[in-house]
């Protein structure tokens, strides 16, 4: 996603001056001429970055930081100052302002202060992702923060994002069901199909019917053709529970169909 930076300055002129500085630079860039427009386009949008000059015609640049603040709003800002305010800046840098650029503003100046601080903000972005994922106390239907659950939700997260067959083993009521929900609600086949199956639950002589289903008449009893659950589950995930407890016969048409079906499980 393109990062957005909000530029507020009231100086027509100037605002003209530093988008042409930053016409060929890697994000979008907003401009807000008050501090009332500011607060609206922050309203709508949250950007990766805000330039703000201190004076505003209608509030100062400090009123900014504290609505932020007020609004649990995290964002990196960069303060605009004129010749004998760096005072005031400094001030506001102690009230969050990650920065301060004394007018005038050379291009390289301005390119610089903005490349490092939207670094800056990605590398805290991609920190804080790693940290919740680190210590996640419930996953999906899991609940748990010890280092062995937290190598379990790292497992799903790595094989969700493939269109592998994921094997899941574990002793019964471990929650091996939860871990291969976990694994389809984290995958992009969350928004299909999950469909379950206990092997050990479906007699052997109607597991091969359940999981490819059948036509009418295929066999004394089928009135109508009837859909497998491979079928069902065509572009989201097929659970096979209990499998070792599946005839065998069944268990080499099953790899079979894996190996060829033009299905996506």
């Amino acid at each position: 996603m393109t990062p957005k930076v909000l530029l507020v300055e009231d100086s027509s002129s100037l605002a003209v001056l530093y988008k042409q500085y930053l016409k060929n630079e890697p994000f979008d860039l907003l401009h807000a001429a008050t501090g009332g427009e500011a607060k609206r386009i922050l309203e709508r949008t949250i950007p990766s970055l805000i330039i703000l000059d201190l004076q505003l015609p209608d509030m100062q640049g400090d009123e900014i930081l504290e609505w932020l603040d007020e609004k649990n709003i995290s964002i990196p800002v960069v303060v605009v100052t004129a010749h004998g305010s760096v005072d005031t800046a400094v001030k506001l840098i102690q009230k969050g302002a990650k920065d301060f650029l004394e007018k005038p503003i050379r291009a390289d100046r301005l390119k610089t202060s903005i490349q490092i601080h939207l670094k800056q903000a990605e590398l805290e972005t991609m920190l804080d992702d790693i940290q919740q994922k680190m210590d996640r106390e419930r996953f999906h239907d899991f609940i748990g923060a010890s280092i062995p659950m937290q190598g379990v939700y790292k497992i799903i997260d790595a094989v969700s994002n493939t269109n592998a067959s994921v094997f899941i083993i574990g002793e019964s009521g471990t929650g091996k069901e939860v871990c291969a929900n976990a694994i389809h609600n984290e995958s992009d086949r969350k928004d299909k199909a999950f469909v379950a199956i206990n092997c050990g639950a479906i007699p052997k002589d109607l597991m091969e019917s359940e999981v490819f289903g059948h036509v009418k008449g295929a066999f004394t009893g089928a009135a109508t053709d009837r859909k497998g659950a491979a079928s069902l589950a065509d572009g989201g995930t097929l659970f096979l529970d209990e499998l070792c407890e599946m005839d065998l016969e069944m268990q080499k048409k099953l790899l079979r169909f894996l190996q060829t079906a033009p299905l996506h499980l």
